[in-house]
C-alpha cells in the first residue's frame, strides 16, 4: 500500500500533464469520498487548506504601485500533523500571471511537506481566463507537517488599477478515473474521511463550505471586496475604486434638497391659497390655489430612494462555476 501512495501521487501528474488535450473529462467527483457530510464532519482528523499572501492569511490590499510586480504567497495547512502523505492540490489565480520557472511554474516545497517526494509542478490552464497549477506529494510514511505545504509566486497585470481584485481559489477536481488527493499513505477509513473534511469543510467552496470574506479593514481599503465571491480562498486586490457609501449619500443629500425644495413650495403656495381664500392679495396678483396644491402635493409624497447597490470591481470568478463541466484528471484510481 505505501508503493501504491506515491505511484498514485506520481501517476496523477503524469496525467495532469496531457489533461488539456483530452476530449472527455468528466464533472466533479465525489469530494465526499462516499461518505455522508455528517460522517465527514465527524471526521477525528480536521484540516484547514488556506492562502497566505505576501504573509497574510486570506488576502492582502496593495496600493496601486504593485501593478505589474511579483507576490509570494503560500498553500497552507493545519490540523494534519503527521497524518497525511499523498496530496494533489489545484489553485488558480484568476488573471494574475504564474511566473515561469524554466517552462513550469514557480512553485517550491515549503516545510510541511520537505520529508515526503514531490514531483515538478504543472500548469492547469483548462479554465479560460483563470490561471492555475497542480503540484503533488508522496511518501512512504506520514510525515506530511502543518505549515507552509507550497510557495507560489504570482505577477499582478501591469494594467491593474484602483478597485480590481483577483479572487485565489483552491479548487478540487476530478474525473472518472483521477481525483485531488489529501490522504495518509495506508488509506485507511480514517484518511478517507479526513479527505473528505478538507474538500468540504477544509477549503471554502461553492457546495459546502460557501463562507468566504474579506476582512473588514481590507474593505473599508478596497470596497469591491465586499461582493467578492464566497468560494473563493484568498485575494489581491488594489486599495481604491467606487464606494457604495459615497453613491448613497450623494444621492440622499440631493433628493434631501429636493424634498426641502418642494416642501418650501408648498408651503408658499398653501400659503398664498390662504390668502385668495379670504380675499388677499400679494403684490396685486391672485394665486390660484388649484394649480399649486397638486404641484405641492406630488412634491411632498415622491417617495425618496433612500440606498443604491455598490457597483465595485468586476471580478474575475465568473468562469469558476463552469469548470465543473471541464474537470482536470488527477489522481490514478486503483485496477
Amino acid at each position: 500500500m505505501k508503493n501504491n501512495s506515491l505511484k498514485r501521487a506520481f501517476s496523477a501528474l503524469a496525467i495532469a500533464a496531457v489533461a488539456a488535450s483530452a476530449s472527455s473529462m468528466a464533472a466533479f467527483a465525489d469530494e465526499t469520498n462516499g461518505f455522508s457530510q455528517d460522517q465527514i464532519d465527524a471526521s477525528e482528523i480536521k484540516p484547514t487548506v488556506f492562502i497566505s499572501v505576501d504573509g497574510s492569511d486570506g488576502g492582502k490590499v496593495f496600493d496601486e504601485s504593485i501593478a505589474g510586480k511579483e507576490v509570494e504567497c503560500t498553500l497552507n495547512v493545519k490540523g494534519a500533523e503527521d497524518k497525511y502523505a499523498s496530496t494533489g492540490f489545484h489553485v488558480f489565480v484568476s488573471t494574475l500571471e504564474i511566473v515561469d520557472d524554466g517552462g513550469d511554474p514557480l512553485v517550491e516545497g515549503g516545510d510541511a511537506t520537505k520529508k515526503l517526494a514531490k514531483d515538478v509542478p504543472v500548469y492547469d490552464k483548462t479554465i479560460a481566463g483563470n490561471n492555475g497549477f497542480f503540484a503533488a506529494t508522496a511518501g512512504s510514511k506520514d510525515v506530511g507537517k502543518d505549515g507552509v505545504m507550497w510557495t507560489f509566486t504570482v505577477k499582478v497585470p501591469a494594467t491593474a488599477k484602483a478597485g480590481d481584485v483577483f479572487p485565489i481559489d483552491i479548487m478540487y477536481r476530478s474525473s472518472d478515473n483521477a481525483e485531488d488527493l489529501f490522504c495518509s499513505c495506508d488509506d485507511t477509513e480514517a484518511s478517507k474521511l479526513m479527505q473528505g473534511y478538507t474538500f468540504t469543510r477544509g477549503i471554502y467552496n461553492t457546495t459546502v463550505n460557501n463562507n468566504f470574506a474579506a476582512a473588514a479593514a481590507d474593505v473599508e481599503k478596497c470596497p469591491a471586496l465586499a461582493d467578492i465571491d464566497k468560494s473563493v480562498d484568498a485575494y489581491i486586490a488594489i486599495a481604491g475604486g467606487e464606494t457604495t457609501t459615497e453613491s448613497t449619500t450623494t444621492e440622499a443629500t440631493t433628493t434631501e434638497s429636493t424634498t426641502t425644495e418642494a416642501t418650501t413650495t408648498a408651503s408658499a403656495t398653501t400659503s398664498a391659497a390662504s390668502s385668495t381664500a379670504t380675499g388677499s392679495t400679494t403684490s396685486g396678483s391672485t394665486t390660484s390655489g388649484t394649480g399649486t396644491t397638486s404641484k405641492a402635493a406630488t412634491g411632498t409624497t415622491k417617495n425618496p430612494q433612500t440606498g443604491v447597490s455598490g457597483t465595485g470591481a468586476a471580478l474575475a470568478v465568473a468562469g469558476l462555476a463552469a469548470a465543473v463541466a471541464t474537470a482536470f484528471a488527477l489522481r490514478k484510481k486503483e485496477d
